[in-house]
């Protein structure tokens, strides 16, 4: 965007000075395109130390009113948003989009419900709802309100559409604190006073008002709300001796900042506003570590949870293997065992066979089954003395067979002559 496109932007802006942009006028497309645009270029490639958005406006589109409310809120450097003369309808939410709301002792500010052009249509009535509850939110989270206060508001008397405040209106509503009103001289507010109150229609009210903040930059400069820089702290008559109008108490506030020697007002200002904003952050950031906190206590507590259940089935299971070791060291035995009774393997191999069965208990059962049994006869031939002569019998030598025969033929002492 080019300067010469520029048709907000007050005067000569540079980088770490106070930037002025205006918002005259109705919301619309058209309108809150360009606002939106030369906004950016202040922050985005000026980058001043604050933004101040001066608004007459008598509303208009709540949609693309909404989209310069986000451009301001989301804004990257401090700002700050003065009613000039007047912030009607839509044009008060974008007022109230800044870092600070201040308005002019003489300004009006007018609050009321949204509404569609289009009546008796279903979906039109839902999206005023949704306006409506949206616009709520936003007066009451930004000024401290209560819901019910701020419906009042918008609800406004009976027979009329919302309320209208003057800045000591809006003091008294709790809507902004003293200080933020900025003072010009009692004819100025006596003539605005004077001008509007016989005029109901809003257009006609900012003009009237619009002429009259163009009057009001023509005072001194304790009457404009660019001198001090933030307006908002009370005024000196020469801006020269600021510094020397400053109480021992602002200075020891100012000290207790970190601020040295040489500051100004503008430089407490913002660093109580830095300060605002870093305590904001802190209370979401400890609520942020309350909640991880707890999270992590539910985490340990199902850790140690899951720690003794792991102890307890890991007892269970030792004594199921013991109980299994066991088992395997009797079977073993009694296989061995029942090998050496039965003949199979002899004694002095027991502990041979007993290793073998541990490492390999079907191996060993299976060499020992293809084992046979020695036969039990010689057990009942050493026991029975007929079998015992039976067996002698079957022992002799055939000699002796022969022997015996002879015997029984020739006699025992049967001799047999030498011839000669």
């Amino acid at each position: 965007m080019e300067a010469k496109d520029f048709k907000n932007i007050v005067g000569a802006v540079q980088t770490g000075e106070v930037a002025t942009i205006r918002f005259f006028g109705k919301i619309t497309e058209e309108s809150a395109s360009q606002f939106n645009n030369e906004f950016d270029y202040l922050e985005c490639c000026i980058r001043p130390k604050l933004i101040r958005v001066l608004i007459n406006s008598e509303g208009g589109s709540v949609l693309y009113g909404m989209a310069i409310y986000s451009t301001i809120q989301n804004a990257t450097v401090p700002t700050e948003c003065i009613i000039e003369g007047m912030a009607a309808s839509m044009a008060s939410i974008v007022w109230a989009a800044g870092n600070k709301s201040l308005m002019r002792d003489y300004s009006i500010l007018m609050i009321h419900n949204p509404f569609l052009p289009a009546e008796g249509n279903e979906k039109s009535s839902d999206l005023v709802e949704a306006f409506t509850k949206q616009i709520t939110t936003i007066y009451r989270k930004r000024f401290g309100l209560t819901k019910e206060h701020v419906e009042s508001i918008m609800n406004g008397d009976a027979g009329k559409d919302g309320t209208f405040f003057d800045a000591k209106a809006a003091v008294k509503a709790g809507i902004i604190p003293q200080e933020n009103v900025i003072r010009t001289s009692k004819q100025l507010c006596d003539k605005a006073k004077n001008e509007i109150s016989a005029l109901e229609n809003i257009s006609e009210i900012q003009t009237v008002l619009s002429r009259i903040s163009a009057e009001a930059e023509n005072l001194n400069p304790e009457n404009k709300h660019f001198f001090p820089t933030t307006p908002t702290l009370k005024k000196h008559n020469n801006p020269m001796n600021e510094e020397k109008n400053i109480s021992p108490e602002y200075a020891a506030v100012a000290a207790s900042l970190g601020l040295k020697d040489g500051y100004e007002v503008k430089d407490v200002m913002a660093r109580v506003s830095a300060l605002i904003a870093v305590e904001a952050k802190l209370t979401e950031t400890t609520k942020a570590l309350s909640d991880a906190n707890t999270v992590i206590a539910g985490r340990d507590a199902t850790i140690l949870n899951l720690q003794k259940d792991n102890g307890e089935l890991t007892a269970s299971l030792k004594i199921y293997q013991d109980r299994e070791t066991e088992e395997k060291k009797a079977k073993i035995n009694v296989l061995v065992e029942a090998a050496i009774t039965d003949g199979r393997i002899d004694k002095s191999a027991q502990a041979q066979w007993v290793q073998m069965a541990e490492a390999n208990f079907a191996l060993a059962e299976s060499t020992l089954s293809s084992i046979p049994v020695p036969d039990k006869i010689s057990k009942e031939i050493a026991t029975d003395p007929d079998n015992v002569q039976a067996a002698a019998n079957a022992s002799k030598t055939a000699g002796e067979k022969m022997a015996e025969k002879v015997n029984a033929v020739v006699g025992e002492n049967f001799k047999f002559n030498t011839l000669k």
